[in-house]
């Protein structure tokens, strides 16, 4: 087991990206390796509201789960410590959480071609903003409005056509360095 110290004010590690991307399954598996709890925001805001992510955005539409994700993420960042966080898609959009994660955290953008996404997504009815539409189209417009808060993260790591042992590895080579 790898023993991390982070030089930052706050040592959450905040895993960043579009769905897709891995941030959980990389999440999960980086936690052990580090010795880090995990915790999965949508698994946080399933669990706490009752519904699936589809049920909530079905229910109560995009702008009431934005301001309910919004709440679960801020108590979570402020209430743990030694985390490794993935975070929701469309998360660091939110100026509040974004400002929130970069100030006392350890950002990494999970960064992933379009391709490799839309291959991820494609038979998944576990995503909201994809539901019966252009999967490729749609990444593709998610990425062109995501992208340039998801470069504003403490780390990159392209996880394009690698392994998760690979990833993991090098986000661990990267930490040791900060």
């Amino acid at each position: 087991m790898s023993k991390i110290r982070l030089s930052h004010i706050g040592n959450n590690i905040v895993l960043v990206g579009h769905m897709g991307s891995g941030k959980t399954s990389i999440g999960r598996n980086l936690s052990k390796k580090i010795d880090y709890k995990f915790i999965d925001t949508d698994q946080e805001i399933e669990d706490k509201s009752k519904m699936t992510i589809v049920e909530f955005f079905t229910k109560n539409g995009e702008k009431d789960f934005r301001k309910f994700e919004e709440i679960i993420t801020t108590k979570i960042l402020k209430e743990n410590k030694r985390s490794v966080i993935a975070l929701g898609g469309g998360s660091f959009e939110n100026d509040k959480t974004r400002s929130l994660i970069l100030k006392n955290n350890f950002s990494i953008w999970l960064k992933c071609n379009l391709k490799t996404l839309s291959y991820r997504c494609n038979n998944l009815n576990t995503r909201p903003l994809l539901k019966g539409k252009n999967i490729r189209n749609e990444i593709s417009k998610l990425d062109k409005i995501r992208k340039k808060n998801y470069m504003k993260s403490n780390l990159t790591v392209d996880v394009s056509r690698k392994t998760k042992s690979i990833i993991i590895q090098e986000i661990i080579n990267n930490l040791k360095n900060e």
